[in-house]
């Protein structure tokens, strides 16, 4: 007998067969029920939500909608919050974090269109005079940089819009606060 001549049953064929196919149908239900889930938030079984496998893919759900706002090749991870404010035309607003005395914020905003008047201040917790600390005041696109807070309270930017027409600004801020939003 020749090493080329080998006989193989007809029943090692037969099951070789069975046995692949069952591990193709294995491999499509794992990926239905698991990996669907558990990766892509994909659920058609209903068991990746039954067995928490859902709850897996919203990191990365939330994750891939952040990059959308980001400039190519910045990282995502030195940015903690990143938040879109939009000023209407012929107006202001203020955007407020609360910070602990010594705690240190570092920010970076742009706006998408015009300069913009801007004041960067902080008032003190508690404070019933009107008092108020300017970090910086001027008229720019953007501005950048990091504060070391001198005192407790809220901190942020009291953005004005002359122009007539709506302008967009991009915040970014990592640090130790609380997010206060618009005031």
């Amino acid at each position: 007998m020749l090493m080329n001549d080998v006989n193989v049953p007809v029943q090692s064929l037969k099951t070789l067969m069975i046995s692949m196919v069952f591990s193709v149908l294995l491999a499509f239900f794992i990926l239905l029920a698991f990996v669907g889930p558990a990766e892509y938030g994909i659920d058609p079984t209903g068991l990746g939500k039954a067995l928490g496998l859902t709850a897996l893919a919203k990191p990365a759900q939330q994750h891939a909608k952040s990059v959308m706002s980001c400039p190519v090749g910045e990282q995502l991870s030195y940015w903690k919050d990143i938040v879109m404010i939009t000023v209407p035309a012929k107006s202001g607003l203020e955007y407020k974090f609360y910070i602990e005395q010594g705690a240190e914020i570092s920010y970076a905003w742009t706006s998408d269109s015009s300069d913009l008047y801007f004041d960067f201040h902080g008032e003190p917790t508690g404070d019933k005079t009107g008092y108020f600390k300017s970090y910086r005041e001027t008229t720019a696109s953007q501005s950048d940089g990091a504060l070391t807070v001198p005192f407790t309270g809220t901190h942020g930017w009291y953005w004005k819009n002359e122009s007539n027409h709506a302008v967009r600004i991009t915040l970014k801020t990592k640090g130790q606060y609380k997010i206060k939003g618009l005031i």
